[in-house]
């Protein structure tokens, strides 16, 4: 029987639009620091750099800022010998993730189906995201806070999923064991392949159908949800 139902932000909960166009415009605002910086790497090789940066985790010594991607800004600043002007790479962040932040949208379906599952099972959120403020704002500014408890955002606990440690707090939080909870996501990894690991029922959500040769259970659309949590 399922007592609580886990859920991914972004791609599960929020709804991706152009993700090439919105990633390209987002990495713009890290390249543009970086350029008043002194710096004025091609695109393309700038992309290289930064998707490693980003992908990486900070090492305890680096991890010194408010957040996590703050931290990794700074660490790409120093990877082109350029001095560490946290008032920049800040500039840089919210730049990136105001760009990206137009590519989101909610679907119709969220809403009702978060108000449905709460009736009858606990509700969480388990994000990955390196800079929890703009989570806690995306989540206030759409009035979704109201139905989860608990939320947990990796860049407020450093640990990302597909980390075990993320899931058992989760699911400590809720009160269940892992085989009581279903947790959806978007992404095969982190979200499927955590869950699993750790005992939990997983069904992916792939609104775009990235995933066509996926063979476990799947959602096209959240509100399709409902059906298999009673399953």
């Amino acid at each position: 029987m399922i007592k609580a139902v886990l859920f991914d932000l972004f791609g599960t909960v929020i709804a991706y639009g152009d993700i090439e166009a919105g990633t390209r415009e987002a990495w713009d605002g890290i390249l543009d620091a970086l350029r008043v910086l002194g710096a004025d790497p091609p695109y393309e090789a700038f992309a290289v750099d930064w998707q490693a940066q980003f992908i990486t985790p900070l090492r305890p010594e680096e991890d010194t800022e408010e957040t996590p991607f703050l931290g990794k800004v700074l660490r790409l600043f120093r990877s082109y010998g350029l001095p560490e002007d946290r008032d920049m790479a800040l500039q840089g962040v919210n730049a990136c993730i105001s760009a990206w932040d137009r590519h989101l949208a909610l679907p119709d379906d969220v809403v009702p189906t978060l108000r449905a599952l709460r009736e009858r099972h606990a509700v969480a959120l388990v994000s990955n995201f390196d800079h929890p403020p703009y989570v806690r704002h995306l989540l206030a500014r759409l009035d979704l806070a109201q139905h989860f408890d608990p939320i947990l955002i990796s860049g407020e606990l450093r640990i990302d999923k597909p980390d075990p440690r993320i899931f058992a707090r989760a699911l400590d939080a809720v009160g269940c064991a892992p085989e009581e909870a279903l947790f959806v996501g978007d992404s095969l990894d982190t979200d499927i392949g955590g869950a699993r690991a750790v005992g939990c029922r997983a069904v992916l959500i792939d609104m775009q159908g990235r995933h066509p040769d996926y063979g476990g259970e799947r959602i096209a659309a959240l509100g399709e949800l409902i059906g298999l949590v009673e399953c």
